[in-house]
């Protein structure tokens, strides 16, 4: 018996997560960056590169890293057969060689003096940041309705950079331009 793509997607962003449980024995909902961490290693999973990295894949995170320790679980994983190496950076210099760059809200300032720099490479940008056109080579914006999580698609930029996204991910996007 298979899974669909939304229970599959569903089943592997708790799989990321570590268990918890109080004394009480109560499962505690997964934290804000938890989930990110899940969605990232998840978008990165259905992209297409145009040349898979030799040794690893980096992920990247863009100046004030909110993740903390949450993002180094998904380093334990692989990712088309290839280790995952998780960084921080904070210069246009040490964006080469991120295959992901996630840009958090706050970092817009340093993300408009990249912009240049990652434009037309094969790295795929994601942040949570609200959407607006100060954001061009962003491709994946995952935005928060409540308590849950849904993202946009920038596929034009992806396009640029010789992404592509897998059909079953952009069938779960909220918006795709």
């Amino acid at each position: 018996m298979g899974f669909s793509f939304p229970a599959a997607l569903l089943l592997a962003v708790f799989l990321l997560l570590p268990s918890r449980q109080s004394s009480s024995q109560e499962v505690s909902a997964p934290s804000e960056y938890e989930l990110k961490a899940a969605f990232l290693y998840n978008f990165a999973l259905y992209t297409e590169w145009p040349v898979a990295p030799v040794d690893a894949f980096d992920f990247c995170v863009l100046g004030k890293d909110p993740f903390g320790t949450r993002l180094d679980r998904i380093g334990h994983k692989t990712l088309q057969g290839k280790a995952i190496k998780i960084r921080r950076i904070n210069t246009v210099a040490e964006v080469k060689g991120c295959h992901v760059l996630f840009v958090p809200a706050i970092e817009r300032d340093q993300y408009s003096r990249i912009t240049s720099a990652i434009s037309q490479q094969a790295i795929l940008t994601v942040t949570d940041a609200a959407h607006d056109d100060k954001w061009p080579a962003v491709m994946i914006n995952l935005v928060s309705e409540g308590e849950r999580y849904t993202f946009d698609i920038n596929q034009g930029a992806a396009k640029i950079a010789g992404l592509t996204f897998s059909s079953k991910l952009l069938r779960l996007a909220r918006s795709i331009r």
